[in-house]
C-alpha cells in the first residue's frame, strides 16, 4: 500500500523532531527514525492498529510513547496518516 500523510501528519513529525532535538539530537534521530519504520510497516500490514473508531485505526511506535492513528482505503491502495502524538496527550484525533 501507499503511504499518505495527512498535513497535520506532517506537522506533528516536524514539531515532534524539533522538540526532542532541543533537548537531544540523537534522540531525536532515534525517535524520527522508529516513526518511520512504523509508518513504512503499516504500509506492509495496514490491519497491524487496533480499530478505535469508525475507520480510525491507532498504532502505538513500539518502544516509544507515540501513537500512530490513520485509516486505510482500501480502493486507493492507501494507508492515509491522520496524526501523530504523544500517548499523554489527551485530545481528539
Amino acid at each position: 500500500m501507499k503511504l499518505r500523510l495527512s498535513w497535520r501528519a506532517r506537522r506533528d513529525i516536524d514539531a515532534i523532531g524539533r522538540d526532542i532535538s532541543a533537548h537531544d539530537p540523537v534522540a531525536a534521530k532515534r525517535v524520527g527514525d522508529a516513526i518511520r519504520s512504523a509508518l513504512t510497516m503499516l504500509t506492509v500490514h495496514p490491519q497491524a492498529g487496533r480499530m478505535v473508531g469508525k475507520g480510525l485505526h491507532r498504532f502505538a511506535v513500539p518502544r516509544l510513547p507515540y501513537l500512530i492513528f490513520y485509516k486505510v482505503d482500501v480502493v486507493a491502495d492507501a494507508v492515509q496518516i491522520v496524526t501523530i502524538r504523544h500517548a499523554a496527550r489527551r485530545e481528539e484525533h
